[in-house]
């Protein structure tokens, strides 16, 4: 090669790399680790399936929501990265229902240990500052010490990466937790409650927290932007804590707190959504995100060809 050859081989190399850098700053599509066939395997085959367990201590609930799906070790293997998104956005204690039980987060840390999990995080983007206070006042922080869980603290811009979403109708692309994208089993883990904006806020829109710029969305269209997100970013577990629910003056209240004394869990987020409007004397129709995300292809929302099954 000669100089001339040379100078023309090292522009073009240049330019390939700046191409590079464009597209990766445009986002990235099929952002999420791919999971391997087993496990994608057994999501399908309980992708209908509703589980409900309202008997029993906290713990009690969550392991027994999770038998009809096959047990945690059917989506934890050893060795593996494990987040779990709760909810921990608020300055709320956990009685006013506002964030998601910690006893749901410490049953599901000791359940994802005993199958294995090398490391678990649990990662939010608080709305509430400091956050470090918010997971405190949550008790979140508190079970995560204790069971050897670390807290992925969000609120950095510097943690997210930039995520294509194909096939969206108003979302085309977003800034993502990193460590969401690179987990080998993400585990949402809302509480259900009442929300001023959506009327309800479930496992859908719990996702919110594992976003950047989400006033965007608000501008944007929340319903259909909390629908489009799912296509890029897809728990593989969905546990909806309704242990206590906050019935008035959400997200944060305080307001009016029931007990139904309820885990659910699903692989499906769209059924997980549609089956806790129940909760609240509602439809899943009457909640604008899950019939977004239900007419997307994401999931299921009629509750007649969902498979529930009470544990």
């Amino acid at each position: 090669m000669n100089r001339r050859e040379m100078l023309q081989w090292l522009g073009l190399a240049g330019l390939a790399v700046v191409a590079g850098c464009s597209r990766r700053s445009n986002g990235q599509p099929g952002a999420q680790k791919p999971l391997d066939s087993a496990r994608s395997e057994h999501l399908k085959r309980v992708q209908n399936t509703v589980a409900v367990a309202s008997r029993g201590s906290v713990k009690e609930m969550v392991e027994r929501a999770l038998r009809p799906l096959g047990g945690i070790e059917k989506f934890v293997k050893p060795g593996d990265t494990v987040v779990l998104k709760p909810n921990a956005a608020w300055l709320r204690t956990p009685e006013q229902a506002a964030n998601t039980n910690p006893e749901v987060i410490a049953a599901l840390i000791e359940l994802c240990k005993a199958a294995g999990a090398k490391r678990i995080l649990i990662a939010e983007h608080t709305c509430d500052e400091p956050a470090t206070v918010c997971f405190e006042m949550s008790g979140i922080r508190r079970v995560a010490d204790a069971a050897g869980a670390t807290i992925v603290n969000a609120n950095n811009k510097g943690m997210y990466r930039p995520v294509q979403i194909a096939g969206a109708k108003v979302l085309n692309q977003t800034e993502v937790v990193r460590d969401v994208l690179e987990a080998d089993c993400f585990i949402n883990v809302p509480v259900a409650k009442d929300h001023s904006a959506t009327r309800l806020t479930l496992g859908l829109k719990n996702l919110m927290g594992i976003v950047w710029d989400r006033q965007t969305w608000h501008v944007q269209g929340v319903h259909e932007c909390i629908g489009d997100f799912v296509l890029a970013v897809k728990p593989h577990l969905t546990i909806i804590d309704a242990t206590r629910i906050l019935v008035t003056k959400g997200p944060k209240g305080p307001g009016e707190v029931r007990q139904p004394n309820q885990v659910i869990a699903a692989v499906d987020p769209v059924a997980a959504d549609a089956f806790a409007t129940t909760l609240f004397g509602l439809k899943p129709e009457d909640i604008g995100y899950i019939m977004h995300a239900h007419q997307l292809g994401v999931g299921e929302a009629r509750l007649n060809r969902l498979n529930i099954t009470r544990v």
